[in-house]
């Protein structure tokens, strides 16, 4: 194309320095055509008008298309013009350029078009192409810059959010199984021995650690159990066996109290873990203190001998109980103390049998030697009584006589008592109504003491016991009389109505009959709100020839518990609130062929 418009300015200016139009003629126009090997060449004038042309021979009409006058008009307006047309299909570069006259003034116009080939005409239809998309893509330059911009930064995102995805996986894969390892860890200082972890199937050291650790946790479960089993075992021996037995660890704390150490000490579960020096400070515990101490002194000398027995009178709430105590240092194999045990064997019932059985043989004896010669003594009296009465008709003689008959009686009652003591010859055990029988025991008592409140409560459905009617008959009414005696009966209140024997009130004597269905006993209480007694008349109460009242002989509450032994029963005495005395009598129950009843 630029060749075409050098080629119109070439003419124009060759036509403007040879004087214009006037110099054009055919044959120079044909000249110029050879020269510039144009397809035509056009001279118009100023106005427009065609001044003159050339063209190449043979070319076709289709081929010869003038310009348009909006092309003439433009290129004479001093605007170079170039366009390319398609005519007969070929394509045609047509290029304009004006000359001027001697004054300057456009005095016409030359056009020339030239064929171009059709290799030009691809290359230009190529370089047009790659013109446009160029143009085309100058426009979308800056969309494209920020589209790949863009595209870039989010393919950034995605690599740096993949990458940081993928490296909290593959953290999480090893501290994943440290943290439930350390939590695991956390549960077994917990004491839960169950923790366990779970790992998916591998061979790095994640998995051997968590294996490890789960094979650690199932051997303590299993050597806890064992030891829990043992302990079990140990504990359960230790509260079978009627031995008191209170352990001390190393740093001087009550470590385990079993059931007959807590009865026999009085003491309950919450001095386990207790300063053995702070919870036995009391004055009571003055002896076990001293046999902590030896074992103290001993400790520290390096002596292991259990110390010897001695004996022990311990008191509490349930009265004075004799005790067998010893102990021993308890050594680890390095010969290190690490703690110290206690032994206590109550003797209390053993020194009573011992006491009752001494007393029944000096009783038997007694009873034999003073009932022999009582008889003729009382038949001498009588005989003399009805030999001289009336002769001498003496006031002396008679008061004599009479005196010497009732006092023989007294003795004779005296020995009869003597010898049910050391006799106590058990009747036989037949099915009884314990609620009939509590009531046919109190008729006597109500009709004999009016100002006194007798209540009487027998839960329902009390089985019936194997029991001796007449021994157990004489144990209500000794218990029973004995309350009585021990009321102000001038302050006794009487038309009250009856209440079981958790409520007292002055003036009362109270008779209850429950079932324990755990202890498999009939539990019986006679209470009384009464003097009440010390601790000394407690301990002493049920030796035999120990007696508060003044005509008393003190066999009364001995006979009592030989008969509730016979039963296999037992009695224990307990301060009433808010005064008074209670005897709780717990008697066994049993079937005709000695098996529990259940029955409630």
């Amino acid at each position: 194309m630029a060749t075409s418009v050098h080629e119109a300015r070439w003419i124009a200016s060759d036509l403007q320095e040879s004087g214009g139009m006037d110099s054009v003629t055919s044959d120079w126009l044909s000249e110029r055509e050879s020269e510039v090997q144009a397809a035509s060449i056009r001279i118009y004038k100023s106005d427009g008008d065609l001044f003159n042309k050339a063209q190449t021979a043979g070319l076709s009409a289709s081929l010869a298309v003038p310009p348009d006058g909006i092309f003439i008009t433009n290129a004479l307006g001093g605007v170079e013009s170039t366009e390319v047309v398609e005519q007969g299909g070929a394509t045609v570069l047509r290029a304009a350029a004006d000359f001027r006259d001697a004054e300057g003034i456009v005095a016409g116009l030359v056009v020339v078009d030239t064929i171009l080939p059709r290799s030009v005409v691809r290359r230009r239809a190529e370089i047009e192409q790659s013109y446009r998309q160029y143009k085309q893509l100058s426009l979308m330059r800056r969309p494209l810059v920020n589209n790949y911009i863009l595209t870039l930064v989010l393919v950034s995102l995605v690599v740096v959010f993949g990458g940081t995805w993928l490296g909290f996986a593959i953290a999480r894969s090893i501290t994943g199984p440290i943290q439930r390892l350390a939590a695991g860890t956390q549960r077994v200082a917990e004491g839960h021995l169950d923790a366990s972890i779970e790992m998916e199937s591998g061979t790095d050291e994640i998995a051997t650690l968590v294996g490890s650790f789960n094979q650690m946790t199932a051997n303590l479960r299993g050597t806890h159990s064992a030891l829990a089993e043992r302990r079990r075992a140990l504990e359960t021996i230790l509260g079978n066996i009627t031995g008191g037995v209170v352990s001390i660890d190393r740093q001087a704390r009550i470590e385990t109290v079993n059931e007959a150490a807590r009865v026999m000490l009085g003491i309950g579960e919450e001095a386990v873990g207790m300063p053995f020096r702070e919870w036995f400070a009391s004055p009571r515990f003055g002896a076990v203190r001293e046999i902590l101490s030896e074992l103290d002194k001993r400790s520290q000398k390096g002596e292991w001998d259990k110390l010897p027995p001695q004996r022990l009178s311990i008191e509490h709430d349930g009265g004075a109980v004799q005790v067998i105590a010893t102990g021993v240092v308890l050594k680890s194999e390095e010969d290190e103390s690490i703690g110290a045990l206690l032994f206590f064997e109550d003797v209390t019932e053993i020194l009573k049998a011992q006491r009752m059985e001494a007393w029944r043989e000096v009783a038997r004896r007694i009873a034999h030697e003073i009932k022999n010669p009582l008889t003729p003594i009382q038949l001498s009296a009588q005989r003399l009584r009805k030999r001289y009465g009336a002769e001498l008709n003496s006031s002396v003689f008679d008061e004599c006589t009479r005196t010497i008959i009732d006092e023989v009686g007294v003795l004779k009652n005296l020995v009869s008592e003597f010898s049910n003591f050391a006799r106590m010859p058990a009747g036989p055990h037949l099915p009884t109504d314990l609620g009939q029988l509590l009531e046919d025991s109190l008729v006597l008592f109500r009709e004999g003491h009016r100002r006194v409140q007798f209540h009487l409560w027998v839960e329902e459905n009390l089985p019936s016991l194997d029991l001796d009617r007449d021994g157990i008959r004489r144990v209500i009414t000794n218990i029973v009389d004995n309350a009585v005696a021990a009321l102000p009966l001038a302050a006794a209140p009487v038309g009250e109505a009856p209440v079981a024997p958790e409520s007292f009130a002055e003036g009362n004597v109270w008779l209850s009959a429950r079932l324990d269905v755990a202890q498999e006993e009939v539990r019986i209480e006679i209470a009384d709100d009464g003097m009440g007694m010390t601790q000394e008349v407690k301990a002493r109460l049920f030796e035999p020839y120990f007696s508060t009242k003044a005509q008393g002989t003190g066999l009364g509450l001995a006979i009592v518990q030989t008969v509730l032994a016979d039963h296999r029963a037992y009695i224990r005495v307990r301060d009433n609130q808010p005064c008074g005395s209670r005897f709780v009598i717990e008697m066994p129950v049993r079937s005709a062929a000695g098996s529990p009843v259940v029955e409630s």
